[in-house]
């Protein structure tokens, strides 16, 4: 019997992560869908924040973008810098695009 991997995409919605607690969740929750073979960890290749002063270009990237191989989700996840917190964000179709 063939078993059909099941994602957690439609489960999970994105967050403010503001909390050590919470930070460690979703980071074991990425890693568990990454050991379980249905996330993939890909390159993170564009900047969810730009942002111009006098001098210079600021680009600011998130941590990790992870790729659902079961329905096609992109995920980018930036970690907390407290006080400062970080969030989740997930793209259903998988195409990036800043909000």
């Amino acid at each position: 019997m063939v078993q059909k991997i099941k994602c957690q995409c439609l489960n999970k919605n994105e967050m403010m992560i503001s909390t050590y607690q919470e930070f460690i969740e979703m980071k074991n929750f990425f890693q568990e869908q990454i050991s379980s073979g249905v996330f993939e960890e890909i390159d993170v290749k564009q900047p969810y924040y730009i942002g111009y002063s006098r001098r210079q270009t600021i680009r600011w990237f998130a941590d990790k973008w992870y790729k659902c191989k079961v329905c096609g989700c992109l995920w980018e996840f930036n970690y907390p810098d407290f006080p400062a917190a970080g969030f989740t964000r997930k793209f259903n179709d998988g195409i990036y695009c800043k909000r």
